[in-house]
């Protein structure tokens, strides 16, 4: 099979490489679409603590099942699409056995430590494949993953119907993230964004969003809440200006979750958290759960054409242009998702 490989960080090489053989209540995975994230600009930069090499990057994935290896009733068959969960659990550490698979001390995650999407088929396991109903389009189902991490984020701030949310960061994980909030019926949703672009088009997509090249986001945020701070806030950016900004932002006793995962150590205002008894969680990739309720979301959103999903494809690639993509989506001039065409 095609395969766009990492053979050492920051080369990236075609090459013609056995397919994989589906293992035990493992499944063939021929790829149509897969998405570029930040997390693989990370990889190939080396960036990333734990990714080893060579490796077939690419965590997003949509595609055919081509083969099953499985005994179990499972809810698709060969023919059908799926979106992959992209984890892999070890089953025996303490986390896995209380059931938060998804924070497994041994992870093992497809793109960074399994092979993963940029190639022409995956191996993945049974149970992480969902299968994509016939009438939503495979560039639509292909954001199933992104909007999962926004799904656990707010899923992680126990968000409630007519609480307030702030989102830092206007990225797609952002993007996705505020939709989500929506969806969980949040009164009032707003992005934080320094990119004008970024902010043109979230605005064009329905959010408010508060301008931090230009505006104050403390005295903004105060207009915005009457002074008290926003019920929850999701940090997507990863950045030192939003980890920061966290303190002055949430309501006193309100929750902030961290979804962007900077490469150096980030610092808090600590005073400002103890004195207003902040709430910081971590949000790590999404629980199973989370997941299988995440495609359901994008499908019942397009039915209802309630959200332009295709809108939130900035470009799309053939795999030997690999490469050009992850340097288009690190350059961030590109506001949504980035596609590689398998």
């Amino acid at each position: 099979m095609r395969a766009n490989v990492l053979t050492d960080w920051e080369k990236l090489e075609m090459k013609d490489i056995p397919v994989p053989e589906p293992g035990k209540d493992e499944i063939l995975v021929r790829v149509i679409y897969a998405g570029i994230c930040g997390s693989d600009v990370t990889v190939f930069h080396h960036r990333h603590l734990t990714a080893t090499v060579p490796r077939i990057m690419c965590h997003e994935i949509l595609g055919e099942v081509v083969k099953i290896n499985s005994d179990k009733n499972l809810p698709y068959g060969i023919g059908d699409r799926v979106v992959v969960h992209p984890l892999k659990n070890c089953g025996e550490c303490d986390p896995c056995l209380d059931g938060n698979f998804h924070v497994c001390k041994n992870l093992e995650i497809l793109g960074l430590h399994l092979e993963g999407g940029f190639a022409e088929y995956v191996a993945v396991e049974a149970k992480r494949a969902f299968r994509i109903s016939e009438d939503v389009p495979s560039r639509v189902a292909a954001l199933t993953e992104p909007l999962a991490v926004g799904y656990h984020a707010c899923s992680r701030a126990l968000l409630s119907p007519e609480e307030s949310v702030l989102v830092i960061g206007g990225g797609p994980i952002g993007i996705m993230s505020a939709l989500v909030a929506k969806y969980f019926q949040a009164s009032k949703v707003v992005v934080a964004e320094l990119n004008k672009e970024r902010i043109k088009f979230i605005r064009s997509l329905g959010f408010d969003v508060i301008d931090t090249g230009s505006e104050d986001l403390a005295s903004v945020t105060a207009e915005l809440t009457g002074g008290n701070g926003f019920d929850k806030v999701i940090e997507t950016s990863g950045s030192a200006f939003g980890e920061m900004a966290i303190a002055d932002v949430t309501k006193i006793r309100g929750k902030a979750v961290l979804v962007g995962i900077p490469s150096v150590p980030r610092e808090f205002q600590i005073n400002k958290l103890v004195l207003k008894e902040i709430e910081i969680l971590g949000s790590r990739v999404h629980t199973l759960k989370d997941f299988g309720s995440s495609y359901k979301v994008i499908e019942k959103l397009y039915r209802q054409k309630a959200f332009d999903f295709e809108r939130m494809i900035s470009a799309e690639f053939p795999l030997e242009r690999l490469e050009e993509g992850i340097a288009l989506h690190e350059s961030g001039t590109m506001t949504g998702k980035i596609l590689i065409k398998i």
